[in-house]
């Protein structure tokens, strides 16, 4: 009786249409307070309420709009906002990304595997652009890992652990010591990725990953928020050195580069940060990546199904071809066919993102007519330098490069 008045007192006025509403709200944005304790839905609006002030500097009556809205619930912040805006957690610089609900980054070096895994880390969905030119970029792969998990999760007391990953080189032998924290984590990942390529190794490189400082599961998430799960963060160096492996004397392809990326979203969407949410955006003339999900359930001769091991993580996220011309109706249909069938297999048209991405620059019809005409030619850049000269070249590229979509869809 006593659990059940506690119950009926935490419970929000959510809508009877929403009958969902209670347990999808305290299991993914009601934080714990003290033991046995979680946030009321009155209190997640005045936390977040209060970070959406002090960020935007919003005056009184400003406020005083967005809480009745949130109130009345007809307009949330968004998913991210509501399990951190307001904390002490989201207020230090290098957690703002935590404030986002999606990302996407160009795929052309090692930081930026590690830069995607941080971002996972943090809430964020991932989109990740793996075209031709920008993973011809990440150097090849000239050295084989021979990778052993070492220690015990939890092993190491509260009070003697690494917060920050600390590497060991004699030789061509490699200690990891993974810190425990999220920086820890990510570290440990882009080191092992980085061990690859690295050219002061020669032939096998025999790599110990220590996880001893690791919390174990079920402790707090002091800052974010939760608790830790690491059930598969032991398995993420050997899976990664298996395809990195693959590669030997070569460049990553694009399907690999995306497997690797999802090892990481693996880990971390087991470790209870978030759902899956990744988009990754390949060249529409990359048939490696148009087919890698093909076939990823198959039958035995038992008519047991099951899914292709090597290929598992690429669940973690949607694949979509992007176009740098407009795509015949031809092309559009087989896309949509396939999504009908699949759920996979969208297609991008580039200009039109970028131009829309421009419509300050692009603010009539016949100036974006005009831009797409250009884009299609291959062109873009020196349209757009020709009428807008006082544009500097950092600009002009990041304008450019605008159609990178995110996990929530375009």
């Amino acid at each position: 009786m006593v659990r059940e008045l506690e119950l009926k007192h935490l419970l929000a006025k959510f809508p009877e249409t929403a009958p969902a509403a209670n347990p999808v709200f305290f299991r993914t944005y009601s934080r714990a307070l003290q033991v046995g304790q979680r946030e009321t839905w009155e209190r997640v609006c005045d936390r977040t309420l209060t970070g959406l002030t002090n960020v935007g500097k919003l005056r009184p009556q400003e406020a005083a709009i967005l809480k009745q809205m949130q109130q009345n619930l007809k307009a949330l912040p968004s998913g991210r906002w509501l399990w951190v805006g307001g904390t002490d957690w989201i207020s230090k610089p290098k957690n703002f990304s935590g404030g986002y609900n999606c990302t996407s980054t160009n795929l052309q070096d090692w930081n930026a595997f590690g830069l995607m895994m941080d971002l996972a880390m943090m809430g964020c969905g991932t989109g990740a652009v793996i075209e031709p030119k920008y993973i011809s970029q990440i150097p090849p792969i000239r050295n084989h890992l021979q990778v052993r998990v070492q220690g015990e999760i939890g092993s190491i007391p509260v009070e003697q652990r690494r917060e920050f990953t600390e590497t060991k080189i004699t030789g061509n032998s490699v200690t990891i010591h993974v810190g425990d924290s999220r920086q820890g984590w990510v570290e440990s990942y882009q080191t092992l990725l980085k061990l690859s390529s690295d050219e002061r190794f020669s032939g096998k490189v025999e790599v110990i990953v220590d996880i001893s400082d690791v919390r174990k599961a079920g402790e707090t998430l002091k800052g974010f928020g939760g608790v830790a799960n690491p059930v598969k963060l032991p398995g993420l160096y050997e899976r990664c050195a298996s395809i990195l492996n693959k590669a030997i004397g070569r460049q990553l392809n694009s399907v690999e580069c995306c497997l690797l990326i999802d090892q990481a979203a693996v880990t971390i969407v087991a470790g209870n940060i978030r759902r899956s949410a990744g988009m990754r955006q390949f060249d529409s003339s990359d048939r490696l990546a148009a087919t890698a999900k093909d076939n990823l359930w198959q039958q035995d001769e038992n008519g047991n199904w099951r899914i292709d091991p090597e290929r598992d993580a690429l669940r973690m996220a949607n694949h979509t071809r992007v176009f740098h011309r407009k795509p015949t109706l031809e092309e559009c249909i087989d896309a949509v066919r396939k999504q009908y069938y699949s759920g996979e297999g969208a297609i991008q048209w580039a200009g039109e993102a970028v131009a829309r991405a421009n419509c300050d620059l692009l603010s009539t019809q016949s100036l974006k007519t005009d831009f797409l005409q250009a884009y299609e030619q291959g062109t873009a850049k020196q349209w757009l330098q020709n009428r807008y000269p006082d544009i500097d070249a950092s600009e002009l590229e990041h304008r450019l490069s605008r159609y990178g979509l995110n996990p929530c869809g375009n």
